[in-house]
């Protein structure tokens, strides 16, 4: 139910998203899924939510990217797969912030990061603090740096220093989004020092005598390229070196960036034309921003577009247009904040159903486990049955061989005369004896070890961690119990004695042998005891003649 072998068909839908071929990608995780979904098989079912969730990202639609990787997030916590419900909250959080869904992003991204705590460190916790740094932006700039750093510095002494590109060019992003704000607001907009040594860090670590290559990073190295042209672009704008801002827009290359990034990239285009007062470009690039966010649901951008465009028309002294711009902001801001509620009650709505699903699961799970249990169980006694017995001697005879040998013994035991029992008293008294019996074996062995009705009047033993002294001390007390228990309550005058054979498991042993020597002690045992009957009620011989 959980998993099969597709790791050649995550492979090659992975290397047809990695070169571009979108519906090729789609095309087999969709397979993925719905094979997936007929064998009930749930962890296939996750990770191919997952990958259509990131195929769909990078080339379609960020709102069903989203729905895609909340799927896969619930079934990882189903399954309780912190390592991959961590990776999948983290692209939910992510998600959610270029949708403009802060509390999600932060919830979520939140909750990736508490998972990863308690798991070892690695690239998983790497990302885990990228994105919820990155879902802390829209809420509070300072406190996304102080987590973003934090992301450079696990990468940096837990990885390799390539590790640290993707929260260090967040924190570039960070830097531009905290002085967009500030020019909103009025403020003097300066880019920290900080923030220049970071740039220059990874400028050192993209420059290729460094020797970064595209599988360096889940990034390409044009992605990560246009990444750096990117931040610096707007760094130098909000600097006022506005020539030097625009040779470095124009540096990034479009077409090795996913399209929810282009937006990006024309609204930090759009900054560096007002920074050099080229109103009409400026105008121009924010109608692309404004198209792509529209395309994407990328509200964040479409209110920064906006606000871009009323300071182009407030500086052209069109007061006309900036009034219209103001209230295409002021529309979308209060579209924002519907969304959000949208969103909130779809994602309750959601949890609901899946609560409802997991409980339904836990049903089929309990009820899974009840028919293992009575595969396993004979209904008679309650003890184990064959099959567990077969389990039970596999496991024990299949040790790892340079696991230490711990000794272990195997007891037969069988009622003597069961049939003239049955016979006698019916067979009625005879399911009583049975069951009475079952429960002094019960009272008589260990927690570890295993007590087995194997057929008829037959059973087993198996004494774990016990050597063929100890075992027969136990088979010792057994037999004393089975001789002094009241049987005379089930029927006036009943007596039951059992035939008992010990047999200690030796190196080569395979289950036939051990239960043979075992079962030919039991009757060894039963002879030995036919025997003293006979000498005990046989005649006694006639004198020897003079």
């Amino acid at each position: 139910m959980y998993g099969g072998d597709h790791s050649a068909a995550f492979d090659a839908a992975r290397q047809a998203l990695h070169g571009g071929q979108a519906p090729q990608a789609r095309a087999l995780a969709t397979a993925l899924l719905s094979q997936a979904k007929s064998a009930g098989d749930l962890l296939t079912q996750a990770r191919a939510f997952h990958l259509l969730a990131r195929i769909e990202h990078q080339h379609a639609d960020l709102s069903a990217a989203l729905s895609l990787a909340r799927q896969s997030a619930h079934l990882l916590h189903v399954l309780n797969i912190p390592l991959e419900e961590s990776a999948a909250l983290s692209h939910v959080a992510h998600l959610s912030t270029l949708l403009g869904l802060t509390e999600e992003a932060v919830e979520s991204a939140t909750l990736s990061v508490r998972l990863v705590d308690a798991l070892p460190p690695g690239m998983h916790t790497v990302d885990a603090y990228n994105y919820l740094g990155v879902a802390s932006i829209a809420v509070d700039a300072a406190h996304a740096d102080k987590v973003l750093c934090k992301a450079v510095a696990l990468a940096q002494d837990l990885l390799a220093p390539q590790a640290a590109v993707r929260p260090m060019s967040n924190r570039l992003f960070n830097e531009l989004y905290r002085l967009e704000l500030c020019r909103q607001q009025a403020l003097p907009t300066v880019v920290r020092p900080v923030i220049q040594e970071e740039l220059a860090r990874y400028t050192a670590l993209l420059d290729e005598r460094h020797g970064l290559r595209a599988d360096t990073t889940p990034f390409g190295a044009a992605m990560l390229r246009a990444t750096l042209h990117t931040a610096r672009a707007g760094l130098l704008a909000h600097s006022g070196a506005f020539d030097a801002a625009l040779d470095a827009a124009e540096q990034i290359d479009l077409d090795a960036i996913p399209l929810w990034m282009q937006g990006f990239v024309h609204f930090v285009r759009a900054r560096c034309q007002l920074a050099a007062g080229h109103w009409q470009a400026a105008l121009a690039t924010t109608h692309h921003t404004l198209a792509i966010a529209a395309a994407q649901g990328q509200i964040p951008f479409t209110l920064l577009s906006h606000y871009q465009r009323m300071e182009a028309f407030e500086a052209l002294g069109d007061t006309g247009q900036m009034l219209r711009e103001f209230r295409a902001f002021r529309a979308h801001q209060l579209q924002q904040q519907a969304e959000t509620l949208i969103s909130r009650e779809r994602v309750a709505a959601l949890r609901l159903a899946w609560r409802e699903q997991t409980r339904a699961m836990e049903v089929l799970h309990s009820s899974t486990r009840a028919l293992e249990q009575l595969t396993r169980e004979d209904p008679l006694t309650g003890l184990a049955n064959r099959r567990a017995l077969e389990l039970c001697l596999d496991d024990l005879l299949s040790q790892h061989p340079n696991q230490p040998a711990v000794p272990w013994c195997l007891v037969m035991l069988d009622i003597d005369g069961f049939k003239q029992i049955n016979d006698r008293y019916s067979h009625v008294l005879g399911d009583h004896v049975l069951r009475q019996m079952g429960q002094l074996l019960r009272e008589v062995v260990r927690t570890q070890d295993l007590a087995v009705r194997l057929a008829g009047d037959e059973f087993v033993l198996i004494l774990r961690d016990t050597t063929e002294a100890v075992g027969q001390q136990v088979i010792d007390r057994l037999a004393t119990a089975i001789d002094q228990h009241p049987w005379i309550t089930l029927q006036p005058g009943l007596a039951v004695r059992v035939s008992i054979g010990l047999a200690q498991a030796l190196d080569g042993d395979t289950s036939t042998s051990l239960l043979l020597r075992s079962d030919m002690r039991m009757y060894a045992d039963k002879a030995d005891k036919l025997a003293r009957h006979f000498s005990r009620t046989a005649p006694l011989s006639p004198p020897a003649p003079d």
